[in-house]
């Protein structure tokens, strides 16, 4: 993978919307929840990005369902424009043609309580390096919210990244280090914010971290090489 002197990984929970309400989701209190709904929009997230971001960063998006968020092309079509290296993790609802434009995205399709016509439908519009997840992998169950488990298997066989900065932001436009730290460092609404760089003595072993870095390097050896950047 392409090296940087300081590599960010942005995990964007874009939406708390989602057309599912599976029992073991990390995220289910706030999940439709009209207590938190979603605030910042595609303009937002881009107005931060585009002062934050870099060629060959990662930028995972999930919610929610990242499908059902107004003017996701929008912002996918930013990300391949500046370069960005994009994870999609996604029930598939609203999945379609549009998925083969964008070349810089890989994308996780997750069953959940999905049936199997339901993900043949959603399925076509894959492409060929995309990863199907048919099940929560044994040894990752929850144990409490946003507290994922790395499990090294074929497709995580990457247990080192090369991210040097790692920012969480949520539906809302709040700032945090990782879902797994309480502590805000602004919004991305008003761009009002300081991002501190947070000496985590757990980030080499960071599950969200590994995991994006196992698949965007996964990415990096199908196809990148022929995603133009700016």
């Amino acid at each position: 993978m392409a090296s940087a002197t300081l590599m960010t990984y942005f995990l964007l929970s874009i939406t708390n919307t989602c057309n599912k309400s599976c029992e073991y989701c990390v995220v289910k209190p706030w999940l439709n929840n009209p207590e938190y709904p979603d605030k910042a929009t595609a303009e937002d997230f881009i107005s931060f990005l585009e002062k934050e971001m870099q060629p060959d960063d990662i930028v995972e998006l999930t919610g929610g369902e990242p499908t059902l968020f107004p003017n996701l092309l929008l912002l996918l079509e930013w990300l391949k424009e500046h370069g960005a290296r994009v994870i999609m993790r996604t029930n598939g609802f609203k999945l379609g043609a549009w998925r083969k434009d964008f070349p810089n995205m890989i994308v996780v399709l997750a069953r959940h309580d999905s049936d199997d016509e339901y993900m043949t439908e959603r399925r076509v519009h894959l492409l060929e390096y995309d990863v199907v997840s048919e099940k929560i992998p044994e040894g990752a169950e929850q144990t409490e919210p946003n507290m994922p488990v790395h499990i090294k298997s074929e497709l995580y066989p990457l247990d080192s990244h090369g991210i040097k900065r790692a920012l969480f932001i949520t539906n809302d436009g709040n700032i945090k280090f990782m879902p797994c730290m309480d502590v805000s460092m602004g919004n991305i609404i008003d761009l009002n914010y300081n991002l501190n760089q947070w000496d985590c003595i757990s980030m080499s072993r960071c599950p969200y971290m590994l995991g994006a870095w196992n698949l965007i390097t996964k990415l990096e050896q199908t196809n990148w090489n022929s995603v133009p950047t700016n």
